[in-house]
């Protein structure tokens, strides 16, 4: 391994944990990762869709496992890293690349159980995942945690108030907790991805997506391979440097 200027070893992506890999942007982070190498456990609420990902990362010569987890569930969430604690040494990149979006509302209309539902997959799933993360990478002084925004958590998106305050939760908890973490050689850091094909994307109305790419300088969605690519650099020993940050690959649709 390479050195940096002090003289301490920069980290090696070698096993990684992708939540929320059975589909769109979590499984193009997991398909490219196994491509590169990388040992990846996929985790998504659905486990079909978690195994026919796994199983085509080992068709193509790379090692995954397939496994099922609500993030909602604490219980759950343990389980998870548990089981995985029986079959690794260490855990050198948690990514969670999951969430829903629901019924659009406005406040007026919003029902209580659609905002606990939102803040509970979304941003508490978030926190429960990071917790034990931090938890077994601390053991081996080391890792990378990659948490998912949104752009919606940088701009107002009127009628999507729970899903953009799920998402600027999980902006602020990433930014505090790589601060918290630093010492233990852990970086956090986010991805606000504007919009990108995904099947979140298809289930909205043509004229929404119409309406977002007239106001998108770049003309066009994002491909969820053109995320995976960024998540792969934050991977990299070549990205050290990085914690605490927010990257969003948007189109120009918020250029801060």
């Amino acid at each position: 391994m390479t050195r940096s200027a002090q003289g301490a070893e920069r980290y090696a992506c070698r096993r990684a944990l992708v939540v929320g890999g059975g589909s769109g942007i979590g499984r193009a982070v997991a398909e490219l990762l196994g491509q590169k190498g990388v040992t990846v456990a996929v985790a998504d609420v659905a486990e079909d869709r978690a195994s026919h990902v796994a199983r085509g990362i080992g068709q193509r010569g790379g090692t995954a496992s397939a496994h099922r987890v609500d993030v909602s569930d604490a219980r759950a969430v343990t389980r998870l890293f548990a089981a995985l604690r029986g079959q690794w040494t260490a855990l050198d990149l948690l990514v969670n690349c999951f969430g829903i979006l629901g019924e659009t509302a406005f406040i007026e209309d919003l029902e209580d159980a659609a905002w606990d539902r939102m803040l509970a997959v979304n941003l508490t799933g978030v926190f429960y995942c990071c917790r034990e993360g931090v938890r077994w990478m601390k053991e081996h002084h080391g890792g990378r945690i990659v948490n998912f925004g949104s752009v919606a958590a940088l701009m107002p998106t009127p009628g999507a108030l729970h899903y953009s305050t799920s998402k600027a939760g999980v902006v602020q908890l990433s930014k505090t907790l790589a601060r918290e973490v630093a010492r233990y050689n852990i970086r956090v850091n986010v991805v606000a991805p504007g919009y990108v094909e995904t099947p979140m994307l298809e289930a909205m109305n043509e004229d929404f997506r119409q309406q977002i790419l007239r106001r998108t300088p770049l003309k066009r969605f994002a491909s969820p391979e053109e995320i995976a690519a960024l998540v792969h650099y934050l991977a990299c020993p070549e990205a050290d440097f990085f914690t605490g940050q927010v990257l969003s690959p948007n189109g120009g649709l918020v250029i801060a």
